[in-house]
């Protein structure tokens, strides 16, 4: 095999393993949860509720779907559509099982926070919490209509390092350490015995 041929293989292999770990890491939020640069937003038809995360006393930068360390966090939820500031709202913070959830079971062992339903008539709701444990996360966003019918839209985020953020990486190494195998291979043949012409 040619070394270019080998060459794009590595890179292929490689851009492959960073899109899985992006993908791990927005963990299958599925359609009704986005994100927009360093904001993600939970969605309830064409209206939007934007989540946007902090560090305190680490960094000034904002956070989405990884937040790349443990210790306080600050979340912020901005409430775009005024028709939902006069509607309960419920927020719960959850360990994210990996697994199919049943969002109607008891979820109070997964629990990380919650703030039971009520108005946020300013349109905007933040909290600080300690998380304390690497690894992934879910929030849980339920919006109570004018008609008692109860919607639940989730996020999901990481915080500190996780397997998947680590995966490119791996394959990097793993890949690297296969080609350095291949020319140690190719500058080495092994010689046959009896090719060389008797005398």
């Amino acid at each position: 095999m040619k070394w270019r041929n080998i060459l794009s293989l590595v890179f292929g292999a490689i851009m492959a393993g960073a899109a899985t770990a992006a993908a791990g890491s927005e963990g299958g939020a599925g359609p009704e949860a986005m994100s927009m640069g360093n904001m993600c937003m939970v969605m309830f038809g064409y209206d939007m509720i934007h989540i946007t995360s902090y560090l305190p006393g680490q960094s000034r930068n904002e956070y989405c779907e990884e937040i790349p360390s443990t210790g306080k966090v600050i979340m912020v939820f901005d409430i775009e559509n005024p028709k939902f500031r006069d509607m309960p709202i419920e927020i719960r913070i959850i360990r994210d099982p990996l697994t199919p959830l049943n969002l109607d079971g008891d979820l109070d062992p997964l629990t990380e926070v919650h703030f039971p339903a009520r108005l946020y008539r300013t349109g905007t709701l933040s909290f600080e919490h300690e998380y304390t444990q690497n690894g992934h996360y879910m929030g849980l966003v339920t919006l109570t209509k004018d008609n008692g019918e109860k919607e639940t839209q989730a996020f999901k985020f990481s915080v500190g390092a996780t397997l998947m953020q680590w995966v490119p990486f791996i394959l990097g190494a793993v890949l690297i350490g296969l080609m350095v195998l291949a020319y140690w291979k190719h500058s080495h043949p092994v010689k046959r015995v009896g090719s060389e012409s008797a005398v």
